[in-house]
């Protein structure tokens, strides 16, 4: 019974002893060995504490511990040892870079906001009514709602026509388009993993050429065209998931300002302060970021550079194989088809030499440069180099395929249709080659798309090859070419195919003067049509009727085979955009009250014609003669310099704009460029641009423009352009060194009744009436010749003798008048008169 009660009693639960009242705010009474352990470790704590205090007791006061383990006895000093850099130079760049990129970051993200608090400010819709003052003109505009605001997303560019401070005006340019799907699809494409063969793209790259780099390519070839909105021939375009930029050159400034919506950022390349691609892209885009791009629409001396410059911030760019914009651009949406046109042979005729002549010249360069072989790929360099012509590019007559020239072999890649005429297989000896002896010469034809794949095995054999690089209007070969080359077979420079094409030889020389001289015939006969109409004012004419007519009248002509480029016609503020391009949008009725610009040209079998004038058909305003002289002074110093042959083409550029900046007035587009022969209009090597960076030397019987202008915003433009010929200059007591100078081609008039007589000097007016004259003859008769007798009479009256004005020497300064020179004027006068009294009974 104890047993079990003493059981019972160890059982029960343990209860807490409350502590005294005067304690209870302490909790209930510890257990005995709770108190124990707590009382352990207060002992062991406060051990511990007087042990170290003991310890700095013993210290020495004297002794320095403050980064002991970093420091160093000298002269019997503490010296503390400095730190070992942690970041390396390239990781401090690095950075620096990203410092860089938050601050740009951080200036986009606070600019939004403002954007998007200055859109709410006028809503139309807004849940809070607010009040706001709008200033309109004219009661039409209260009606019609222009000054009513649409807000758009945050991408809306500033300082664009029409798109201010985040908001879209209703009233927008007519010839605007709206590319906010085309964008939206770009976008999907470029997160398509499947599409870009890895990460989704935060930037992608669109240019202007084609497979070859061509400056003009094919309808079915103008992606960035069909991405942007925007026609010029010149762009590069750059889409990021949530920005879009289009950089352009001062040609298209205006134009691409007036074509690009307000998704668009316009990059006006040469002002102040305007980012080049790649410094936009590693401000907006962050290290380890993917761009793309087709590898076979960019050059790769481009490609290169980009490369290198991106990778300095850690972005990487990547050939995307599978081109994206052809990728939501198919004829379903309006892709145009390629020309199935074939190739035609280029006779010899026109050409002034064999391709098997020209080959061997070829084949001699390469000997010279110790090279095995050369890759062609600009589409006139393989048309010149083999006599043969085409339509698969507008307005210049070449055919889409790749060349590779060696010492043993000529092969060209081209698709088998534009060869199916069997004499052209005869005139390249196509059918028996390939052959053992590499002076048997033929030209091995294989399929355009195996190019890729060939010239591998082709150069397999070779050490060295020639990849043509950028020079002048030349690319240079595409960076997917330059990828197929093994890199220590490599060899990069330009092509000495462009200097050998752009010296003409006799034939060509003579081919070029003959297609001026039914050029000038065609546009002499079309002006008198237009300003006899314009001033009667029966008929109506608008730019594109000009363009239209004008190109009726050179087809007119023998052997013409359609215009060179695009005609531009601009009336009025037209005129102001460089390379405006007449459309239903823009297009313009033609009066007297301002100025009209018509460049245009054509392509004839023996030559390539380009060509500038400008017209009033009212009076112009002093203003307007005086800056159209100055245009013509400028023009006029250019087609008479002499000068060493040592000069290069970006060294003469003053000489035209001198009489613009003693205005204060310029232009911001080159003042020439080389022209090929039944070829493209625009041709390497020369480029007359005070701008360029390199510089490219003349030769005897290169071919280019002389071509000035000034352009008034939203009020006119004026542009003069004629086509010259380098020649030698020759004198009695010249000493060492060669001179070169230049001789017009071109033989349409300036319009006398736009000049000021009183700014130009002797030298000037001189040239002037000598080239005016020289028009009337050699036009004359030709248009007498073909029966064209109301443009005949135009002719007369264009090219009348400019007197001297009295109060002008030699010289151009006043000054009393020279007895011989106005004794010559009264005799040149007389003789003009005689003519004109001849042509007016022969036409009786």
């Amino acid at each position: 019974m104890a047993s079990l009660r003493n059981a019972f009693k160890s059982n029960k639960a343990h209860r807490e002893r409350h502590q005294p009242e005067a304690r209870a705010h302490l909790g209930f009474l510890e257990k005995k060995k709770d108190y124990r352990e707590r009382a352990r470790d207060f002992n062991e704590k406060k051990g511990a504490l007087k042990g170290l205090h003991k310890r700095a007791l013993n210290k020495n006061p004297d002794e320095f511990y403050f980064h002991m383990i970093r420091s160093r006895m000298e002269e019997g000093e503490h010296v503390e040892t400095p730190k070992e850099e942690e970041c390396t130079p390239e990781q401090l760049k690095l950075m620096q870079t990203q410092d860089l990129k938050y601050i740009a970051h951080k200036r986009l993200v606070e600019s939004k906001k403002i954007d998007k608090l200055q859109a709410q400010l006028h809503l139309v819709d807004a849940e809070k009514p607010n009040n706001h003052v709008f200033f309109v003109d004219t009661k039409e505009e209260v009606m019609r709602g222009v000054w009513m605001a649409e807000v758009v997303s945050s991408r809306t560019a500033p300082d664009r026509l029409g798109c201010l401070d985040g908001v879209i005006r209703q009233e927008q340019p007519i010839n605007r388009v709206n590319t906010t799907l085309r964008l939206q699809q770009l976008r999907v494409a470029m997160s398509a993993v499947k599409l870009v063969r890895g990460a989704p793209l935060k930037a992608y790259i669109i240019t202007s050429d084609d497979e070859h780099q061509t400056e003009m390519v094919s309808p079915s070839d103008k992606r960035r065209q069909y991405v942007t909105g925007f026609t010029g021939s010149a762009g590069t375009a750059v889409v990021t998931q949530n920005m879009a930029a289009l950089w352009v050159d001062g040609r298209y400034h205006l134009q691409a300002d007036q074509q690009l919506d307000c998704q668009w950022i316009v990059m006006k390349s040469g002002q102040d302060q305007v980012p080049s691609i790649s410094e936009w892209l590693k401000s907006v885009l962050s290290s380890g970021d993917r761009i793309g791009a087709d590898p076979k629409l960019v050059s790769a001396d481009q490609w290169l550079e980009w490369r290198s410059d991106l990778a300095e911030s850690g972005i990487k760019l990547d050939a995307v194989q599978a081109n994206l914009v052809d990728a939501i651009w198919n004829e379903d949406n309006g892709r145009p088809k390629p020309n199935p046109r074939p190739a035609f042979i280029h006779d010899i005729a026109y050409a002034g030499q064999t391709w098997q002549e020209k080959v061997g010249v070829v084949r001699n360069e390469l000997k010279e440069l110790g090279l095995d072989g050369i890759v062609v790929t600009a589409l006139d360099e393989i048309a010149w180099l083999l006599n043969l012509r085409g339509a698969d590019v507008p307005y210049s007559p070449l055919v889409k395929s790749y060349a590779y020239v060696s010492l043993q072999q000529v092969v060209l890649f081209v698709e088998p249709l534009k060869l199916k005429v069997a004499p052209i297989r005869e005139h390249l000896d196509s059918d028996r080659c390939p052959r053992e002896q590499p002076d048997d010469l033929c030209v091995e034809i294989r399929r355009y798309e195996n190019v890729f794949n060939d010239l591998p095995r082709l150069t397999a054999k070779a050490n060295s090859v020639l990849l043509p690089s950028r020079y002048a209007y030349s690319g240079g070969v595409s960076f997917a070419i330059y990828e197929t080359i093994p890199a220590d077979k490599r060899r990069t420079s330009p092509s000495p195919l462009i200097l050998l094409k752009a010296t003409k030889n006799a034939i060509e020389v003579e081919g070029m003067k003959n297609a001026h001289m039914k050029d000038a015939v065609a546009l002499c006969d079309f002006l008198s049509l237009l300003q006899e109409q314009v001033h009667e004012g029966k008929v109506q004419w608008d730019e594109l009727k000009v363009v239209h007519t004008l190109d009726e009248y050179r087809q007119q002509q023998d052997m013409n085979r359609g215009p060179s480029f695009s005609t531009i016609a601009a009336f009025g503020p037209n005129g102001a955009v460089i390379h405006y391009r007449p459309s239903l949008e823009t297009n313009r009725i033609i009066d007297n009250s301002s100025f009209l610009i018509i460049d245009s040209g054509g392509q004839y079998l023996d030559g390539t014609t380009d060509v500038t004038r400008t017209f009033h058909f009212g009076r112009a305003t002093q203003r307007q003669k005086e800056i159209y002289t100055r245009v013509l002074m400028g023009a006029i110093d250019l087609a008479t310099l002499v000068f060493p042959d040592s000069i290069d083409d970006t060294r003469i550029d003053v000489i035209a704009r001198q009489h613009l900046y003693s205005a204060g007035l310029d232009y911001l587009h080159g003042t020439g460029h080389g022209i090929g022969s039944f070829l493209n209009v625009h041709e390497s090597p020369i480029q007359i641009r005070i701008y360029g960076k390199v510089g490219h030397h003349f030769e005897e019987n290169y071919f280019f423009s002389d071509e000035p202008g000034f352009y008034q915003e939203n009020e006119f433009g004026i542009r003069l352009e004629s086509i010259l010929r380098v020649i030698n200059k020759t004198f009695e007591h010249q000493r060492d060194g060669r001179f070169l100078g230049f001789e017009v081609v071109s033989l349409v008039p300036f319009d006398p009744y736009l000049i000021v007589p009183e700014l130009m000097t002797f030298k000037q007016l001189h040239w002037l009436n000598h080239y005016q004259a020289m028009v009337r003859i050699k036009v004359g008769e030709e248009l007498k010749r073909q029966n064209r007798m109301r443009a005949f009479y135009w002719l007369m009256s264009k090219t009348r003798h400019i007197t001297e004005p009295c109060h002008r020497s030699k010289n151009g300064s006043p000054g009393s008048i020279n007895a011989s020179s106005f004794i010559s004027r009264i005799i040149i006068a007389a003789l003009v008169s005689v003519q004109l009294a001849v042509a007016l009974l022969m036409s009786s």
